[in-house]
């Protein structure tokens, strides 16, 4: 949770960013268990919140948990009461049926486990109710066991809105076990989502006076990229072998954890918010085209993304090392290996000048800027 007093709006650069916020401000981000046996700790953490825990999720994911979340509470203060599935979407719909079920009214606290949609499902339940939440990843592909978002969907899948809390998950725990079992796309996908936050982020803070919270945030997005282009590879080749290794352990903290801390340093709602770049605003923009959102995913179009961004800003070196770990790990490099076309790019082009995730950023992105770049990815 980060709570700063007095905000500046998003999209304006700010020459005196230390005085426009203020001097009183508060930063609260969530610690980690992590390892094969991360379970074993939720006694330590979560008795201090009460005895009754309703773990909701996604069906794979809880049948995946299950049996560790019981052996690690059979013998402790802490009770299951039940497993509820979070719904097909991220939606408030599914969040208000939950809201009402007598097992989450009676919990003291939620156990939210799963991927980005569960998660998000939860922590909206836990937050409208007021009561702690806690985090059980089992995919590594996004942030949100560790963020203070919830990314919320309407009930035909559309995206509708980024909801912002102040409060944030007590404790995360991250199995290495079942990541490492879990299917390596999710991985691959989350390894291009998660060294974009890096490009975009430094990007986005370019050439300003940064107090703290956002100069720790923008200092520590470095490796968001660095430990994902040395460990990437062989924690992708070890996720497929269902191995827990130093490599996929790092990977996994990075994707969930480091982008988690990333992204609640450098945003503070819709204010003074660096999260966005060109990357994401071409995910965004892409999805107005019919299809484009059911076929492709979020995390590969966001990675391929970042070289048009290196591009646009003329950084031909950074962009070689990366096209050239795309390629060793089958991320696109190219317009067309994600069925996207120039004239389609064109059609576009216009919305993402527009796209919020580029207001705060240090020029005014031009169509003629996308196009000109594009023309080397085609």
């Amino acid at each position: 949770m980060i709570f700063v007093r007095k905000f500046v709006k998003k999209g304006q650069k700010n020459k005196h960013m230390r005085e426009t916020i203020g001097t009183d401000y508060s930063i609260q981000i969530p610690s980690y268990t992590v390892g094969p046996d991360a379970y074993r700790m939720i006694p330590k953490y979560c008795s201090l919140y009460g005895q009754k825990a309703v773990v909701i999720g996604g069906h794979k994911a809880m049948a995946a948990a299950r049996e560790k979340l019981l052996a690690a509470t059979e013998h402790s203060s802490i009770t299951i009461t039940g497993f509820l599935h979070y719904g097909d979407e991220a939606t408030y719909e599914a969040s208000e049926v939950l809201q009402k079920d007598p097992l989450v009214q009676d919990a003291d606290m939620i156990f939210a486990v799963g991927g980005g949609k569960a998660v998000d499902t939860s922590k909206v339940t836990a937050l409208a109710l007021g009561k702690p939440f806690f985090t059980f990843p089992t995919i590594a592909s996004n942030c949100a066991a560790a963020s203070s978002v919830a990314i919320m969907y309407n009930p035909d899948g559309s995206f509708r809105e980024f909801r912002h809390y102040l409060d944030t998950e007590k404790h995360v725990f991250i199995d290495t076990d079942i990541i490492a079992n879990a299917p390596w796309e999710y991985l691959w996908a989350g390894i291009g989502d998660t060294y974009a936050k890096y490009y975009e982020v430094s990007a986005s803070s370019r050439g300003e006076q940064l107090p703290h919270f956002l100069a720790t945030g923008v200092t520590l997005s470095r490796m968001c990229m660095e430990t994902l282009l040395r460990f990437g590879k062989q924690a992708i080749d070890d996720n497929k072998a269902g191995i827990v290794s130093e490599a996929l352990t790092e990977c996994a903290l990075t994707i969930i954890m480091t982008t988690g801390w990333v992204s609640m340093l450098v945003a503070r709602q819709h204010t003074m918010d660096y999260n966005g770049g060109v990357a994401h605003a071409l995910f965004y923009s892409l999805c107005e085209l019919p299809g484009f959102d059911e076929t492709h995913i979020h995390g590969v179009v966001v990675g391929f993304g970042v070289l048009l961004q290196l591009l646009i800003f003329g950084e031909t070196e950074e962009f070689e090392k990366l096209r050239d770990f795309n390629r060793q790990i089958g991320l696109p490099v190219s317009f067309s290996e994600i069925g996207v076309t120039l004239d389609q790019v064109r059609q576009i082009a216009p919305r993402m000048t527009r796209d919020e995730d580029v207001e705060h950023f240090p020029f005014k992105l031009t169509v003629e800027q996308v196009m000109e770049a594009a023309g080397k990815l085609r």
